[in-house]
């Protein structure tokens, strides 16, 4: 388990910015340069934004900085469910990427053929017949949306605390959630029902799991099945400061005693820090905690086989989409692990010697009734 190291409170953009990119240093090798990137252009483009004292956009924009570093260190430390959302982040079952590989997925393909030309044309010609403007839900490639969204429903692999929740059998086709008529049974107006047919398809977009490159999803195989290596950097030793370790040792003490805050505040809301809940996002180790006092919630020690437990379910949640080679629909295949019964080894297969063959009665009966033919 890679414990935070004892560093002081960062309190100018540049410290905390220092402090943001070292915890992400320490994330596994495959994750980390997500990470880097979303830091380092996120600094850049405010980089010359006011200061916090001025503007109160930097000063929300720093105190969500200071969240994600306690974040990334309590992930780091061993807690669990937190590094879980992390990798969801870092392959795109949520957040920013996520919406992109989602744009992705619902970007139509440029027609490559007479066909494919003739249907475009179509469209456009359907949407002049019908008397209204493009909207964004022309611009979507809805049968294909439609085709993952009925391998997501039928062919996904069941997932524990799944990010999205479920789609239902009546989100598989928008077009037939859309009533015909309004509540007086006269025909609905075209503008109304355009609208609920686009908040259709916006709900079933907010379930979608989107396909992933085939390259990362391969490598998420192999890191499961063991073909790939899981690699996770060891923390780095602390500098020793110059002043000496006894003078730095009283200068802790001195900033983590902190006496206003127990006087104007209740006690409760003080050691709320020190609670077994939040005891990693705060920094603490179980070095600090006193004599007969508990372990955090949900700190693991992180081993090859809780990785690739771990990596196995955001694997079960990931696919790859390509069109046929024919191309007519798309081919989807999701992560799903197939397990095998061990082989018995040699050694042990004295044991095994005169035990009696199991055979499926079903074959067993067509085998007796072709010989009595």
């Amino acid at each position: 388990m890679s414990r935070p190291p004892p560093l002081p409170h960062p309190t100018t953009t540049l410290h905390l910015y220092r402090h943001l990119l070292r915890e992400s240093s320490y994330l596994p090798v495959l994750i980390r340069p997500f990470f880097d990137e979303r830091i380092t252009t996120r600094f850049r483009s405010h980089r010359c934004d006011p200061g916090p004292s001025s503007c109160p956009q930097t000063a929300s924009r720093l105190k969500r900085a200071h969240h994600d570093l306690r974040y990334l260190r309590a992930a780091n430390a061993g807690d669990l469910p937190r590094m879980r959302r992390i990798l969801l982040l870092a392959f795109g079952r949520t957040g920013a990427k996520r919406r992109q590989l989602l744009t992705d997925l619902l970007q139509p393909d440029t027609p490559t053929s007479d066909l494919e030309l003739q249907k475009y044309i179509a469209k456009a010609r359907a949407i002049a017949k019908e008397g209204r403007k493009p909207d964004w839900l022309d611009n979507w490639d809805t049968e294909k949306l439609k085709a993952f969204v009925r391998s997501q429903v039928g062919d996904a692999p069941p997932v524990i605390n799944q990010p999205r929740t479920q789609i239902t059998n009546l989100q598989l086709t928008p077009e037939r959630a859309v009533p015909k008529e309004n509540i007086w049974g006269g025909e609905l107006n075209i503008k109304v029902r355009r609208t609920k047919l686009k908040n259709k398809y916006k709900q079933v977009a907010e379930k979608v799991l989107p396909p992933v490159p085939r390259e990362e999803w391969e490598l998420l195989r192999d890191l499961v099945n063991k073909k790939e290596e899981w690699e996770v950097p060891a923390r780095r030793s602390v500098g020793v400061s110059v002043w000496g370790k006894e003078k730095e040792a009283e200068e802790e003490k001195a900033m983590d005693w902190d006496w206003k805050r127990y006087a104007t505040q209740a006690i409760w809301k003080v050691d709320r820090q020190k609670s077994r809940k939040n005891m990693l996002l705060s920094g603490q180790t179980e070095e600090d905690l006193p004599m007969g006092e508990q372990r955090a919630i949900d700190c693991h020690r992180y081993t090859p086989r809780l990785w690739r437990r771990t990596l196995e379910q955001i694997w079960r949640m990931t696919a790859v989409m390509e069109r046929k080679k024919d191309g007519k629909g798309w081919e989807i295949e999701w992560g799903m692990k197939k397990y095998e019964p061990p082989v018995v080894p040699a050694a042990d297969s004295e044991f095994f010697e005169g035990a009696p063959v199991r055979v499926d009665p079903r074959k067993k009966g067509k085998k007796g009734k072709a010989e009595k033919q």
